[in-house]
C-alpha cells in the first residue's frame, strides 16, 4: 500500500473509531445522543462520517468512553482536512506530500509505536475489499447464497432484495426452484442466514415478497419466511409494508379476491439500527409532489381530493405503498419499481454505505444505488439479467428526478 494509501485510511476513521468504542462500551446511540446533547439520528450521522460533531462533543465522548482525547482529537482533526480534498483531482498528491511531512516530524515517537494486529479476513471473504471506494456496481452471477460465502462479516450496510417467487419457473432463470412450499421457504433461510452475517449491526434488511396460491388457498408463504427468521434467527421486524401494485395481470377465478398487493419486510439484527428520518421524508415528499403533479394537470378538481404540494413536505410516509408495476421488455418478467427500493435506500443506508441485493435480477436495486451515491453488490444466476444490469447503469450518477 502507497504512503497515499496510508494516509487516506488513517484519516478516514473517526467515524469508525467512535463505533467501535460505543460498542466496545457497551453503550447504545440514544445514550450517546442524550449526553452530548443531539438527537438519535444526528449522532448516527457522525458514525457514517455523514456529519462532524463539534470539538466539545469530541470530548465529551472521550470522557463517556475513557479513551485518550488528544488521539480522538487528532483524528477527528485529520477527518476534516481530508473532507476538504477528497473530491479534488489532486487530492492523492496532496495525501502524499502531507504523509511525507507527518513521518519526518513524528518518525523517531513512531519508531516505539506498537500497531495493532488486525484479525484476518479468510481468503474467500473479501468481495468488499476488492470493491474499493468506486460508485460503479459490483455484478456476480451465481447462486445467491453460495456468492454471498464471499462477503466479508458485517460489511454490508442494507439489503434490499425481492427474491424469486414459489413455482414461477417457465423461463427456468429461478435461482430457488424447491418443489415444495416447505422446501422453498428452508433454501430462502439458507440466503437469510449469511444475509444476517454479512450485515453490519445497525444495517437493515428489506425483503419483499409475493405469496402463492395452490388449490384455491394462499400459502402464507411471506409471513412463513419472516416469522421463521424471527423465531430462529433472532430477526427483529420494524415494518411489514403493503404494496399495492393497483394493477396484476387479469385473474379468472370466481371463489377468491383478486391479488393486488406483496408485502416489503423491514427487518434488522437490534434495536440500535441505522435510520435517516430526515431523508426518508424529503423523499418521500418530492415522490408524492410529482405525483400530486401528475394528478392536478388530469383533473382540475384534484385540489379537492389531493394534498398540495407544500402540505407534504415533512410527512411520513405509511405503511402502504401505492406504486403500480414497472413493466420490462423481457417476456414475463416484471421490474420492481423505483420506488419500492428508493425508499427503503435513503432511510437505511448512509451515503457511501454499500448495499447488497442476493437477487438482483436486471439490477434495478444497484442503478437506484448508484443514482443516491450509495456502492452496490447484485447477484443473479441468470447470466442475461447481470449482462442487462452493467448495461443500464451509465458512467456518472443520475439526478434523483
Amino acid at each position: 500500500m502507497s504512503n497515499s494509501s496510508n494516509y487516506i485510511t488513517a484519516i478516514m476513521i473517526f467515524s469508525d473509531k467512535i463505533k467501535q468504542l460505543r460498542i466496545e462500551s457497551g453503550k447504545r446511540q440514544k445514550d450517546l445522543a442524550k449526553a452530548i446533547g443531539v438527537d438519535v439520528p444526528a449522532y448516527s450521522r457522525y458514525e457514517h462520517g455523514e456529519r462532524r460533531p463539534k470539538r466539545e462533543q469530541v470530548l465529551r465522548l472521550a470522557r463517556i468512553f475513557k479513551t485518550d482525547p488528544d488521539e480522538l482529537v487528532a483524528m477527528w482533526l485529520a477527518d476534516e482536512a481530508y473532507s476538504h480534498i477528497a473530491h479534488d483531482k489532486m487530492a492523492t498528491r496532496a495525501a502524499t506530500l502531507l504523509t511525507g511531512l507527518f513521518n519526518s516530524e513524528s518518525s523517531e515517537a513512531s519508531e516505539h509505536t506498537e500497531v495493532p494486529e488486525k484479525p484476518e479476513v479468510p481468503a474467500n471473504r473479501n468481495m468488499v475489499s476488492r470493491m474499493g471506494r468506486s460508485l460503479l456496481p459490483h455484478l456476480e452471477e451465481g447462486d445467491a447464497t453460495t456468492v454471498m460465502q464471499h462477503i466479508e462479516d458485517e460489511s454490508i450496510d442494507c439489503i434490499v432484495t425481492t427474491p424469486p417467487y414459489w413455482r414461477r419457473r417457465s423461463q427456468g432463470t429461478e435461482s430457488i426452484t424447491a418443489d415444495t412450499a416447505q422446501d422453498f421457504i428452508n433454501e430462502l433461510l439458507q440466503t437469510m442466514a449469511q444475509a444476517w452475517r454479512v450485515l453490519k449491526p445497525q444495517g437493515s434488511l428489506w425483503l419483499n415478497m409475493g405469496d402463492d396460491t395452490t388449490g384455491g388457498f394462499v400459502q402464507g408463504i411471506p409471513w412463513r419466511v419472516v416469522i421463521a427468521m424471527i423465531d430462529t434467527q433472532h430477526w427483529h421486524l420494524v415494518n411489514e409494508v403493503v404494496w399495492n401494485k393497483i394493477t396484476t395481470s387479469p385473474q379468472g377465478s370466481q371463489d377468491h379476491l383478486r391479488k393486488v398487493h406483496e408485502f416489503m419486510f423491514h427487518l434488522v439484527k437490534n434495536d440500535d439500527f441505522y435510520y435517516n428520518d430526515e431523508e426518508l421524508r424529503r423523499t418521500y415528499a418530492l415522490i408524492m409532489r410529482n405525483q400530486v403533479e401528475k394528478n392536478r394537470k388530469k383533473s382540475a378538481k384534484v385540489k379537492d381530493t389531493y394534498l398540495q404540494p407544500e402540505e407534504l413536505h415533512g410527512m411520513v410516509p405509511g405503511d402502504v405503498w401505492t406504486i403500480g408495476v414497472q413493466r420490462s421488455g423481457i417476456a414475463h418478467y416484471c421490474v420492481a419499481p423505483d420506488m419500492l427500493y428508493r425508499l427503503p435506500m435513503v432511510a437505511t443506508c448512509p451515503r457511501g454505505g454499500i448495499v447488497l441485493d442476493p437477487y438482483c435480477g436486471t439490477g434495478t436495486s444497484c442503478r437506484i444505488a448508484y443514482e443516491l451515491n450509495r456502492r452496490s453488490i447484485g447477484i443473479d444466476i441468470n447470466g442475461k439479467y447481470i449482462n442487462q444490469a452493467r448495461a443500464s447503469i451509465e458512467q456518472k450518477p443520475l439526478s434523483l428526478f
